[in-house]
């Protein structure tokens, strides 16, 4: 018999050789460089969704304190001061906040998103690396999840992207720490620090899940870690949490502080609002096509549409479009096999559970009975991260030297076909039959003919490109059977090409010079006012903010014109003062959202301007002149704006910003309270309301007031009452202020819904609003200890480390 004959069949081919890490990684971390050098630069400045209208405002505000020597409780441009240590959405005492001290506001808020986004790749690099894959399926997985629509989509949120960016390196550092005692010295100290950085990084949820997913990760690798460390890596990773917990007390204080008199504290969500941005089904077709629904970045031709499809509301994120190596790189990593597989699909599978919300009974269920949370979409970061890992196995799939390879590529390769003939097939619908294809996208497009006829050449252009794309993707995984080194990088390169160009919707950038020039309704609004602009919140009804004439229909002339035409969000700028501006997260007070309600309630614009007139507003800026006008408004200007007009009223016979009220009226609660301050029987200027119990009208010996000091978080008062004493009205949110008389406390009562008021004796006196600092400092003191018991758990982590036998080994996947 022959020598063939009788050896058996070939050896398995042995994997590639490795090449530089950098091959992979480098395409990634260059195109995010330069995609973003205008942010790096301070040039330019993200503008999409909460970036500007939420998050801008607050960290102006906190940078404006910090530059004067104090670190802010509340927010005094806003609603008459509403919290700021508290509110999680501005991220007060994220580290990085110190770069408000060194560079302008908007290179220092900017900064934020960039970093972040620079980090994500390497955390998701050492997550996939703690599971067991090589450095070049790591890249592979990091870039899957840093160019995801998920991961980009949190572009938009300043609360947010810390979050999403560190949750992989928690898990990573989690697992090393139990499966390699030789480095706990140094790993102990990372989680510590990792869990403060996601604890004050502006979302429990996040962090919630963060830790969740650690655990899980720590539960099932458990019996690879050396026998004999168990103990002592749990007490480690106890001791890492609670270190690090304790130096976030300051904001976990903080935010209790506030919480129960916010509005989402007090009230909470109902279950409408609370399953808001639920994972409707009918999504997915967005999966396979960015932006199917419409653009955000327009306002015109393309903007979007498909609130049906998104519980009702726009989209919390605009684009979960993962990219297609993402499903052809799942394919390719077949049944799970390993660990890391099950881990991944057992996260994915929650993800997808729980964001169904109001679609899921259990979810929905869930939400409704907690009333603190919202928006169960949110709660796809286990999906985005087990899809990620996914394709870091699959990539090391297509690499591996045996028979597995074929398999992965031939799983592929007919994933990349199915999608491409799909795409085709669609593509020629939409192309050669124009009158069926917009007849049918009628169908759920609630758009003139025109706008659907757009739509439909824009799909057309979108499914060309994904083709040409599934072409490429093939040609590459056509070279790599050959040349690993050069298709296997090829892949990752159209990939996170192709993705930060089809989802630049989802980070458009403007420069900061037009946001930082004076508007010209400045000259009618001194700073001296309390202001409104109703157009912000709809309080006078439906704006006209993006009917206007711009040079072009994008986002950016929008947020442009937002800024001139002096919307609340613009105050810190301008250091003007907004009264019923409430952030949309739910952590403002409770009272101030009721007083914003009653506002935008009111039946008629002679009643908005009551209310407006007893908290002391003496500015209204609008984008249409009030038909019919108030009796107590003037019109002092009208202001060209983008081929529409800013109309500048005054409100006549307002309340003073401090006063001693002559009359007082007793109502039984707040809406009987805000019935009263709307009533043409009150003088605001002289009158006051309290709630609580209903009683006669209380006639008193008013007085005069005066301020002798006024500081965001401390104001002094002379009043002089007469005979019988008199009721002081401060125009501040009853939110966190306590108030001494001559030095002794007083009782501080709600006055006019939601602002302070105090009863005052007859005589002259001193009254004093202060909010109390002794918590924070308190909580200071803990994160002392917390940062100590990190210096502890390194030393300890090193100690038990040289006891230690043999690092552990790695998860296989």
């Amino acid at each position: 018999m022959s020598e063939e004959s009788t050896s058996g069949p070939p050896p398995p081919a042995p994997p590639p050789p490795a090449a530089s890490p950098w091959l992979y990684a480098g395409p990634l971390l260059l195109l995010l460089v330069l995609i973003f050098l205008p942010l790096v630069r301070g040039t330019e400045t993200l503008i999409l969704r909460d970036v500007l209208n939420a998050h801008l405002p607050m960290k102006w505000s906190q940078a404006e304190a910090m530059r004067h020597g104090t670190f802010p409780i509340i927010d005094p441009y806003r609603a008459g001061g509403q919290p700021l240590a508290g509110n999680l959405n501005a991220a007060p005492f994220y580290p990085d906040n110190v770069l408000y001290l060194l560079g302008s506001t908007f290179w220092a808020f900017n900064v934020h998103f960039w970093l972040h986004l620079m980090l994500a790749p390497f955390a998701f690099h050492w997550l996939a690396r703690s599971w067991g894959l090589d450095r070049e399926p790591a890249w592979a997985a990091a870039a899957c999840y840093t160019v995801s629509g998920f991961f980009l989509s949190h572009l938009n949120f300043y609360n947010l992207v810390a979050g999403v960016a560190l949750a992989p390196a928690l898990v990573a550092a989690c697992l090393d720490l139990v499966r390699h005692p030789r480095r706990r010295g140094l790993l102990a100290p990372v989680v510590a620090v990792l869990w403060t950085l996601l604890v004050l990084g502006g979302d429990p949820l996040m962090g919630i899940l963060a830790f969740l997913l650690a655990v899980s990760g720590v539960a099932l690798t458990w019996r690879q870690r050396p026998a004999s460390s168990g103990g002592t890596a749990l007490a480690l990773l106890a001791a890492a949490f609670a270190a690090g917990t304790l130096i976030a007390l300051p904001q976990i204080v903080e935010l209790l502080r506030i919480l129960p008199i916010s509005y989402r504290g007090y009230q909470g969500y109902d279950e409408k609002v609370a399953t808001i941005s639920s994972l409707d089904p009918r999504q997915a077709a967005e999966w396979l096509l960015p932006f199917l629904f419409g653009r955000p970045d327009v306002i015109d031709r393309g903007a979007f549409w498909g609130l049906q499809f998104y519980t009702g509301f726009p989209p919390f994120y605009f684009s979960l479009y993962p990219g297609l190596l993402t499903f052809a790189l799942i394919a390719a990593a077949g049944r799970p096999r390993g660990r890391a597989a099950a881990w991944a699909w057992a996260w994915i599978a929650f993800g997808v559970f729980f964001s169904l919300g109001r679609f899921n009974p259990v979810a929905q269920w869930l939400l409704t009975w907690q009333k603190s949370l919202r928006y169960p979409i949110k709660l796809w970061l286990p999906v985005a991260v087990g899809a990620s890992l996914l394709c870091g196995i699959g990539f090391a799939r297509l690499r591996d030297g045996s028979g597995a390879a074929e398999g992965a590529r031939r799983r592929m390769r007919w994933t990349l076909l199915l999608l491409g003939l799909a795409f085709a097939a669609f593509w020629l619908f939409l192309s050669a039959a124009p009158r069926p294809a917009e007849a049918w996208m009628s169908l759920f497009i609630p758009r003139p003919a025109e706008f659907i006829a757009n739509e439909r050449l824009r799909w057309a252009g979108l499914t060309f490109l994904t083709v040409l794309l599934l072409l490429a993707l093939g040609l590459a995984l056509g070279i790599s059977r050959r040349w690993w080194r050069i298709g296997g990088p090829l892949l990752l390169l159209l990939h996170a090409g192709s993705q930060l160009w089809l989802l630049r919707p989802l980070y458009p950038m403007d420069s900061v010079v037009p946001y930082q020039n004076p508007p010209p309704a400045l000259r009618w609004v001194p700073a001296s006012v309390l202001v409104v602009n109703p157009d912000y919140n709809y309080l006078f009804g439906p704006s006209q903010l993006r009917q206007g004439k711009f040079p072009e229909p994008t986002l950016r002339w929008v947020e442009r014109r937002s800024f001139y035409e002096l919307f609340p969000f613009s105050g810190p700028l301008w250091n003007l003062r907004y009264e019923l501006n409430t952030a949309p997260e739910g952590l403002d007070a409770f009272l101030s959202r009721r007083a914003q309600g009653a506002v935008k309630g009111a039946k008629t614009n002679e009643e908005r301007f009551r209310l407006l007139a007893a908290w002391g507003v003496g500015r209204v800026l609008v984008d249409h002149p009030l038909t019919p006008p108030s009796a107590r408004s003037r019109l002092l200007a009208t202001v060209p704006s983008f081929g529409g007009e800013l109309y500048v009223y005054e409100v006549l016979d307002r309340a003073p910003e401090v006063f001693l009220a002559r009359r007082v009226f007793h109502e039984r609660d707040i809406p009987t309270a805000f019935r009263r301050l709307a009533s043409p029987e009150l003088d605001p200027r002289s009158d006051a309301v309290l709630m609580g119990k209903a009683g006669p009208l209380e006639e008193t010996g008013g007085g005069t007031a005066r301020f002798l000091r006024v500081a965001p978080e401390e104001i002094e008062v002379e009043a002089e009452a007469g005979p019988g004493g008199a009721f002081l009205v401060l125009q501040r949110a009853n939110l966190l202020f306590l108030a001494d008389l001559d030095g002794r406390p007083v009782q501080v009562r709600t006055a006019n819904a939601h602002h302070l008021g105090v009863r005052i004796p007859a005589g002259r006196h001193r009254v004093r609003f202060w909010i109390d600092r002794r918590p924070l400092h308190r909580a200071l003191w803990g994160a002392a200890a917390g940062l100590i018991g990190v210096v502890g758990l390194g030393w300890w982590g090193t100690r038990t480390a040289r006891t230690s036998g043999t690092s552990g080994t790695a998860g296989i996947p």
